[in-house]
């Protein structure tokens, strides 16, 4: 009977460290975290929201609380997604600070604000009331898809808090909502603040799947389980990976800045529009990298791939061949 209950997840929390072997991915994932909170500061000059350090930790916390709970289901026993309903709610509330914090900077009279609050809680409302009547419906069945154990919950809940504490900060320094007036210093820092950050959250991830895997496998190998190994070659791999990424990141922001120097000698209109000194920019720019790339690279797998089979090919005939002299 314990054995049925601990297979349908219908048991209490266990709080404990889910496997050994990750540790050190948490560990180096909560100090990614501390360096990215300390660039962060510099960048803003510590002009640090409230409300966006306030998320900004509870998601480290929520992350780590994630590495320490079991994957413990309440949908077996209450059959119904608590846990994707209070994600649902989550993400709605933390929207709407963050979305309010954007709007007061363009639009500062209390009328504005007003406007935006019954526009957001009325589209929050129809959205709620839209997945609840897809559910009945329709063959989407919603609350299947929004079910999730609590270590699950718990790792998507600080991710999506700490996202919002770092978006909530930039909303509230003017100096990083025009790209012109970027220092060269702020653009490194936020270069390797984007590092680390992005390492905060792909390092604990890979450490809650890591978790699951090990869980698993630990219940149904025979003998000892070890995935050491992997986990290994998962460091060395991420780590060329990021360095891959990193170098692209840095061609695409040299294409860009070239582009954007050159565009005033051809046509001023284009180089004074919104499309060249925006965020479209750079989509435009990494076009141009990325689809010649992209084709280089189909052309390349298909050529491997023809002479993959024209080699196969030679060897079937050539072991026929063998087997004819044979006989």
């Amino acid at each position: 009977m314990a054995e049925r209950y601990e297979e349908d997840h219908l048991v209490p929390f266990e709080i404990g460290l889910q496997a050994s072997e990750t540790i050190l991915m948490w560990g180096l994932g909560a100090f990614a975290w501390l360096v990215s909170l300390l660039l962060m500061g510099f960048i803003v000059s510590w002009n640090l929201t409230g409300f966006g350090i306030f998320a900004f930790v509870v998601g480290l916390l929520l992350v780590l609380a994630s590495q320490i709970v079991s994957s413990y289901d309440p949908m077996k026993t209450t059959r119904f997604p608590v846990t994707g309903l209070l994600l649902w709610l989550l993400i709605v509330i933390l929207s709407f600070f963050i979305l309010s914090k954007g709007w007061s900077v363009m639009f500062s009279s209390g009328t504005d604000m007003l406007i935006f609050a019954i526009v957001y809680v009325s589209l929050a409302i129809l959205a709620t009331g839209g997945l609840l009547v897809s559910n009945f419906m329709t063959s989407v069945k919603v609350v299947n898809w929004m079910n999730m154990p609590m270590n699950s919950f718990l790792m998507t809940s600080g991710i999506a808090s700490a996202v919002a504490g770092v978006i909530h900060i930039g909303f509230s320094n003017r100096n990083l909502m025009f790209i012109d007036e970027v220092s060269l210093g702020t653009w490194i820092m936020l270069f390797v603040f984007g590092i680390s950050f992005l390492l905060f959250i792909e390092l604990n991830t890979a450490a809650h799947r890591f978790n699951e895997i090990i869980h698993y496998a630990k219940k149904k190998a025979v003998g000892q389980f070890s995935l050491t190994p992997v986990i290994n070659n998962y460091y060395i791999m991420g780590f060329i990976l990021m360095l891959i990424v990193m170098v692209g990141v840095i061609v695409l922001m040299v294409i860009n800045f070239f582009f954007r120097w050159v565009t005033p000698i051809f046509n001023k209109h284009l180089a004074n529009s919104i499309m060249l000194n925006s965020v479209y920019s750079l989509y435009f720019t990494s076009l141009l990298l990325l689809v010649p790339l992209i084709i280089a690279m189909v052309l390349f797998f298909s050529y491997r791939s023809r002479k993959e089979k024209e080699e196969e090919e030679d060897l079937r005939r050539t072991a026929e061949k063998s087997q004819g002299t044979v006989y």
